[in-house]
């Protein structure tokens, strides 16, 4: 069934929570690596009233019946979405305006990552601590590139991991009361929301400021090592460095729109802002050696300029794992 809206962007502060934390699940076709994420969250839920809410976007694998599983045998509160459209940026404006559930936290992690046993209480205790924050993020513990980018985070601040993220509850209020949201189809979602987080939802009148986002030295996760002996990891690493290039026009075409009429003028699908970009900039400089990915990137976006379906955008509830008493949980809060 298709799900309606719930309306959560009036959710106040002051209300009383159902949850302590809501932990958002994005996934497109990992369920290799869903059952232990989700267990991951299991071990850092404890002493925690926590609900897992899995947004499943574009997958055509099994992933649902893995998330369901491993739900029941950790014995975790779990909720199954799937949205025909593979994107995540589309899955987050789903998640924060229509699956949203009452909860003092919450917080957004990749389905093909697992989770440290802290995050969560490193989170919480983060949120206490910094009340200036917008954000709160999490630290890689491993890839040889990421040590020097954890440190950064942790010394400077400023930057949102997409792998494993909270944002602050009224701030995600606000967000949803000015009806922002991210351009559907944008690969870098999840850095145009750690902009809005800087900027504290206003680039015209708010300066970039770091402290708005904190990395949380507690608060862990880890990506399975890339094999060059795995046809799958050849594939994903080819098509990241596809989505990097597309990312390079994206960020000029978003920074040209933000610095001067603010988030509220981005469109509504993130094709309709590279086609103005290109036309206006023409193809951004690129070496050599991404030229040909760089084509490769424009020749997707040229096909992606067929808006797809509303419907293929929405979410469809797939399964459950709660309790019918948790299931009334949103709804008594």
């Amino acid at each position: 069934m298709i799900i309606p809206r719930r309306g959560r962007g009036d959710l106040n502060t002051s209300e009383p929570a159902a949850w302590d934390w809501q932990v958002a699940v994005f996934g497109l076709n990992e369920a290799w690596r869903l059952g232990d994420c989700i267990k991951s969250i299991a071990s850092a839920a404890r002493g925690w009233r926590v609900l897992v809410t899995v947004i499943l976007n574009g997958t055509t694998d099994n992933s649902a019946a893995v998330a369901l599983d491993a739900a029941r045998s950790c014995l975790i509160p779990l909720d199954v979405y799937r949205i025909k459209y593979a994107d995540k940026s589309n899955a987050i404006n789903a998640f924060l305006y229509d699956l949203r559930a009452p909860s003092r936290f919450h917080c957004c992690v990749d389905a093909y990552v697992t989770i440290g046993p802290a995050t969560l209480s490193g989170f919480a205790h983060c949120w206490a601590t910094h009340p200036e924050a917008r954000a709160v993020t999490g630290i890689c513990l491993n890839g040889r590139s990421e040590a020097l980018a954890s440190a950064q985070i942790l010394s400077i601040g400023g930057a949102l991991r997409g792998q494993l993220f909270s944002l602050q509850r009224e701030f995600i209020d606000r967000f949803t009361s000015q009806g922002l949201r991210l351009p559907v189809g944008m690969y870098r979602g999840d850095g145009l929301l750690g902009s809005m987080a800087a900027h504290d939802l206003d680039s015209l009148g708010q300066p970039w400021d770091n402290t708005r986002i904190v990395g949380v030295r507690t608060a862990t996760y880890e990506i399975e090592t890339l094999s060059v002996f795995r046809l799958r990891d050849w594939h994903r690493q080819f098509r990241r460095k596809i989505r990097q290039m597309r990312g390079q026009i994206e960020n000029a075409a978003v920074k040209r729109i933000i610095y001067r009429y603010g988030y509220a003028a981005l469109p509504h699908y993130a094709d309709e802002m590279i086609a103005d970009f290109l036309a206006e900039e023409g193809m951004p400089a690129t070496s050599l050696s991404d030229f040909p990915f760089m084509r490769l990137a424009l020749s997707e976006h040229r096909r992606a300029l067929a808006s797809p379906h509303s419907s293929s955008l929405r979410p469809a509830f797939i399964g459950s794992t709660r309790t019918p008493i948790e299931h009334g949980l949103d709804q008594s809060a």
